[in-house]
């Protein structure tokens, strides 16, 4: 029976992924995964919100069901169509490869190696520019010159860490006073 034929009821009992083998089959030719979708829209009568739940385990079951190929921009077809060389050449994934070096051509000064384009593009980029400072760090610390020594009354405190430092200090002999009592409770 053809795919045009179907009744709702069959629609309704079929699952998405056998119709749409059965409808890649009898048209020879790949379709947009929109075009799949709306073809079964118009063979069940439905709704978008109607089969949204349908759609979601439709496109799973495409890209885990060995008999369908997608070619590429939500085009999919049927692997039988298909020889290995061509999903080979036209459908697989490229690598890039890579020789390896051999001698010669490491001596070979007109051979680019990966990444030697980037690195030349660096070389207008200046070392310093002028919103930099430059620091002169001596190598040997003991050769670094100090200024002066600051004494300890040139040390200014603030007020504020002083009411700290007393409150602290509070704190510490409430704790003593209360391991105190608990002591001679016991």
């Amino acid at each position: 029976m053809r795919i045009q034929e179907y009744t709702k009821e069959m629609v309704d009992e079929k699952s998405f992924i056998d119709m749409a083998y059965t409808l890649l089959h009898e048209k020879g030719d790949t379709m947009n995964l929109y075009d799949i979708i709306d073809e079964f829209k118009a063979l069940g009568h439905y709704e978008d919100n109607e089969i949204e739940d349908r759609i979601v385990q439709f496109y799973t079951d495409l890209n885990t069901d060995g008999r369908f190929l997608n070619i590429g921009e939500n085009i999919w077809g049927l692997r039988d169509w298909y020889s290995v060389d061509d999903i080979e050449e036209k459908i697989a994934p490229t690598i890039q490869k890579f020789d390896i070096l051999d001698d010669d051509d490491e001596e070979d000064k007109t051979l680019k190696l990966l990444g030697e384009d980037e690195a030349d593009d660096d070389d207008d980029i200046p070392a310093e520019t002028d919103d930099q400072e430059t620091l002169n760090d001596p190598e040997d610390p003991e050769e670094e010159e100090v200024d002066e020594e600051i004494e300890e009354s040139d040390i200014v405190i603030d007020e504020d860490d002083e009411d700290l430092d007393d409150e602290d200090l509070d704190d510490e002999e409430d704790e003593d006073e209360y391991e105190e009592d608990e002591n001679t409770e016991n």
